[in-house]
């Protein structure tokens, strides 16, 4: 499959849980996936049924995310959760697509997993986020049928140019660490990789926001920027424009806000948290902000 198509079957247990679940789905559909998604595909007048049934019936595969709350529903049958457990149960007697389904554990403390219908299935464990790479390039390789592939290989001649390529494939599946697909949130990185970008927002309110190294509790914020010194607190819309946007590049303090400019004109406001340098006796470059994007909400 070039584009696989996947439908992600999940029950709405808080905001931060569908924050997760749309993240995954920006990551995936980034990779060549076409994910499926309510948060995109369900517009207000739609008919939930319909969606659920077509859904399940075009996808190549069903991805469900077995929070402890969606493991419930699909048991005892009830919400969309139940109805789309229902919907995949019958698929699989069926037609015996025993590899339809593929279970992502994520929030589930209790002991059943996955729903009982799906019997002893495996499944991918998402509940540590520091191993999220891991298993999402562990999902990927399942999605395209590259899971098949583990039994080693010969051995190749190390000069050739296959270590640059496998290199290539894993630099770009780790951006997905430095992506947070929501309109607002707050997030914490290594600004000594991925070139010190961190993206934010998506379609046309996709930011990349570009940081280097100063010290302890500052850092350098660079690209189509605005600035207003001591500015500590979240402007609303109209006080844009009271920014400086004369300089590409801005030391910006704990505390302080700076304004990024896409290329649609869009604007988003960044609040600067903590920041970690190595220079300055640190483990690690870590830095963390807040984010806000206008013109969305």
């Amino acid at each position: 499959m070039s584009n696989p198509t996947v439908f992600i079957s999940y029950s709405h247990d808080n905001e931060q849980h569908k924050t997760w679940v749309l993240k995954l789905a920006t990551d995936l559909r980034s990779h060549g996936v076409n994910a499926i998604l309510d948060q995109w595909d369900l517009r207000i007048g739609s008919d939930l049924r319909f969606f659920m049934e077509n859904g399940l019936s075009t996808a190549n595969l069903v991805l469900c995310i077995c929070s402890e709350e969606y493991v419930r529903k699909v048991n005892s049958g009830s919400g969309g959760s139940g109805y789309e457990g229902m919907i995949m149960t019958q698929s699989l007697l069926q037609n015996a697509k025993t590899e339809f389904v593929i279970s992502i554990v994520r929030n589930n403390s209790s002991p059943n997993k996955v729903p009982l219908a799906f019997g002893s299935k495996l499944y991918i464990d998402f509940s540590n986020d520091e191993q999220y790479v891991v298993h999402y390039q562990e999902l990927l390789e399942r999605i395209y049928g590259e899971d098949t592939k583990k039994k080693p290989p010969l051995g190749t001649n190390p000069f050739s140019s296959e270590i640059s390529r496998q290199i290539e494939v894993n630099t770009r599946i780790e951006t997905v660490k430095y992506h947070s697909p929501a309109m607002r949130g707050k997030v914490t990185f290594y600004f000594d990789n991925n070139n010190g970008v961190y993206t934010i927002g998506s379609g046309e309110y996709l930011f990349e926001t570009h940081w280097n190294r100063s010290d302890n509790n500052s850092i350098y914020a660079s690209g189509r920027i605005g600035f207003k010194d001591g500015e500590h607190e979240f402007p609303n819309v109209e006080e844009l424009c009271t920014y400086n946007y004369s300089s590409a590049c801005r030391t910006i303090h704990t505390g302080e806000v700076v304004i990024f400019e896409n290329k649609h004109r869009h604007f988003a406001a960044v609040k600067l948290g903590e920041v970690k340098s190595r220079n300055h006796g640190n483990p690690c470059d870590e830095m963390t902000f807040e984010y806000r994007i206008y013109g969305v909400e």
